[in-house]
């Protein structure tokens, strides 16, 4: 039976999990930053881990530590323990600490140089990452493929039996950590996807990895690089025969289905396109439509059909929402305001939101709704017109935003006209 501070520990955090469910954005980065200071990191797993969907969605930066740089290249392979289980190609996220103590104390004569990179740094120092990355991940993964006995294992509520198979797949994945940070890289600066050599180079030997490591592998590719699945179906007509080929046939077949349950789940894409910043939905919308093609692609897409257009549907009623909120509240409530004329600071934040919201509204006609995208920048366009009419907007500043909202064509015959009179 616990003693008395540990039941009051416990309904202190549950007190502080229920005040926080409902948080806004602003309110849960300074949760986060307050406890990535604690030093109690168990406690500070449990009041975060209701709220992992809204950090994944967030993207806040966080403290580069040892073991959060070791799992770095896992992404949304991380789950809750009740979310896992062992043929499932991902990692508890109770575990974490204690592989990356076993990991620290198996490579201890590299970890000072590891630490000395990552001091004061953050998840978004992308150098620091990559180059302390260079040198454990590679090194992480021959260490942990002899799975070595764990420290700390009992601390994770898991059967020892289910740690050496984990220690292998995750061992696969950290031994092409690099090849596939490079990949995820090359992507966010617009590569249309892997090239067919790198791909090569990254399933090379991949036979002899576990089924597990290869679908870990396989899903990471999926959810993170745009048209991997068209390029994985080139790698497989190429490879035809091969051992690699039967492995990375069924990973894929599990990995399309694994990212549909995934989808179909309600914090499957719902808290990034609710709650991730507005600069970065468009890319996201983009990201998930382009993967929703390329699974349509498959040769026996007609299994999924009733699963992607169930999830097509749900993105394309997400996507309206989030549209509509935007420009009511970055466009329309500015211009709203009979007492105060727009100035340069809040001009320069409207432009900067439409432009997100265009991004968006590209990237969401692709899944639908395309009428109901234009009747709404149309109204957006009458409501920066009678701004101007209410004498709290500039013509000048009306000309930039229909510029954006409807079109250089637009732009410049509501210019002309302005000349004209």
């Amino acid at each position: 039976m616990p003693d008395k501070a540990t039941a009051q520990r416990a309904a202190e955090t549950r007190a502080i999990r229920h005040e926080v469910a409902d948080a806004g954005d602003e309110k849960i980065l300074r949760i986060v930053a307050l406890l990535d200071r604690s030093s109690a990191p168990a406690g500070a797993q449990a009041i975060l881990d209701p709220l992992r969907p809204r950090l994944a969605a967030l993207r806040p930066s966080r403290p580069l530590r040892f073991e959060r740089l070791l799992f770095m290249p896992f992404g949304s392979l991380v789950v809750p323990a009740l979310a896992w289980r062992p043929d499932k190609p991902a990692i508890p996220r109770g575990t974490l600490m204690s592989f990356g103590q076993t990991v620290r104390a198996g490579l201890n004569a590299i970890s000072a140089d590891i630490d000395r990179i990552i001091q004061d740094k953050t998840t978004h120092d992308t150098a620091a990452v990559m180059e302390a990355g260079e040198i454990l991940w590679s090194r992480a993964a021959d260490y942990l493929a002899d799975t070595p006995d764990p420290v700390g294992w009992d601390a994770t509520g898991l059967p020892a039996t289910v740690y050496p198979g984990l220690a292998r797949a995750i061992a696969s994945v950290l031994r092409r950590a690099l090849d596939l940070r490079g990949m995820v890289r090359d992507a966010a600066i617009g590569a249309t996807g892997p090239n067919e050599a790198a791909l090569r180079r990254l399933f090379e030997g991949i036979a002899k990895e576990s089924a597990v490591g290869c679908g870990m592998l396989v899903t990471l590719l999926l959810e993170e690089l745009p048209h991997a699945a068209t390029h994985l179906r080139l790698l497989l007509a190429a490879g035809s025969g091969t051992p690699e080929w039967a492995v990375l046939r069924q990973s894929m077949e599990r990995g399309v289905d694994d990212l549909l349950t995934q989808m179909e789940q309600p914090t499957g894409f719902e808290d990034e396109i609710r709650h991730a910043p507005l600069q970065e939905i468009g890319r996201e919308v983009a990201r998930i439509s382009a993967l929703l093609r390329d699974i349509e692609a498959e040769p026996d897409t007609a299994k999924h059909r009733p699963r992607l257009y169930a999830i097509r549907t749900k993105l394309d009623a997400l996507c309206r929402q989030r549209f509509d909120a935007g420009l009511t509240d970055r466009l329309v409530a500015p211009l709203s305001s009979p007492t105060r004329a727009v100035d340069g600071s809040t001009q320069s934040g409207m432009e900067t939101s439409v432009r997100d919201l265009r991004v968006l509204e590209t990237a969401a006609r692709d899944i639908g709704s395309a009428s109901h995208y234009r009747a709404q920048l149309e109204k957006a366009t009458a409501t920066v017109s009678a701004a101007v009419a209410a004498g709290i907007l500039t013509p000048m500043r009306q000309v930039r935003l229909v510029e954006l909202l409807a079109g250089p064509e637009a732009a410049d015959a509501l210019y002309r006209s302005f000349r004209t009179a």
